[in-house]
């Protein structure tokens, strides 16, 4: 996580109530970030209860119950029992459908902190997908606290990976992708500037890669963008107001990586659409 994300999310992680997503497609390292989050708040004081299909990762402390649909144990089913046994936190798989949705939103507003995943391509995409499963924009507005957009980028080999130094067609390409906010990474063309190339050896099979990265898109639910969820507004509109409060995206975010060392742009627009 970049210094700004990781603050945010330990910031919310740590509220009493509220709702937490986390969003990206299958295989995103999604269930991995929420069970961090998790352990990261995992106390003796605090319950922590867990509807998962199925449990893919344990942890001492945590009540985790595996679904069971032949027996008509959904994840509905299971918050609707959690709600009974007065947890601190819940994190429930997957917002799936409309039932689980207003249960999940009913316990974040009745002093439960609630984390849960949903496919949607990115944090502001989230807000209208479950405006339209029916959630009620002005409890939605009032619950929401953070929305994380979360992809996995291969990593380069950090055995074989090389210094280069990049053309100023190449610098500027990226400067175009990263967009609107570049200058404030603070980054400028000259004969210092190194980038990271694969290479292979074998470590990584020849291949130049070895491992992977999350790249990550947090929209902060502040009062402006809770106004704008209650008002239902369109997607680009509250990207707009995100970016404007300081929010990067997925791309932003994975170019961001690209400076670092940590992967190449052929990577990085692999798993980004926009």
């Amino acid at each position: 996580f970049s210094e700004r994300n990781l603050e945010l999310i330990k910031d919310k992680c740590s509220k009493p109530y509220g709702l937490i997503l986390v969003v990206g497609p299958t295989g995103s390292g999604k269930t991995t970030t929420l069970h961090s989050c998790l352990g990261y708040i995992n106390k003796p004081e605090r319950k922590i209860w867990t509807a998962e299909d199925p449990v893919e990762i344990t942890q001492d402390g945590l009540r985790q119950v595996q679904m069971l649909n032949k027996i008509g144990l959904d994840f509905a089913r299971a918050m609707r029992s959690f709600l009974r046994g007065d947890p601190d936190v819940i994190m429930v798989g997957e917002m799936r459908d409309s039932e689980t949705c207003s249960i999940g939103l009913e316990a974040s507003l009745t002093g439960h902190l609630v984390f849960s995943t949903l496919h949607t391509n990115s944090a502001p995409e989230t807000i209208t997908r479950l405006l339209d499963m029916g959630m009620n924009p002005l409890n939605f507005a009032d619950a929401l606290l953070l929305i994380v957009a979360q992809r996995l980028v291969r990593t380069l080999c950090k055995k074989c990976k090389e210094d280069y130094h990049p053309t100023q067609e190449e610098f500027d390409s990226l400067a175009k992708e990263y967009g609107d906010g570049f200058e404030k990474l603070n980054i400028e063309y000259s004969d210092d500037l190194m980038l990271k190339k694969p290479m292979g050896c074998e470590n990584c099979n020849d291949t130049g890669y070895a491992g992977r990265t999350g790249i990550h898109e947090c929209l902060e639910a502040t009062d402006e963008v809770k106004r704008m969820v209650m008002k239902q507004a369109l997607v680009e509109d509250l990207r707009k107001q995100a970016l404007k409060e300081g929010m990067t995206t997925l791309k932003q975010d994975g170019i961001y990586k690209v400076f670092k060392g940590d992967c190449d742009l052929k990577q990085v627009m692999a798993v980004c659409i926009v």
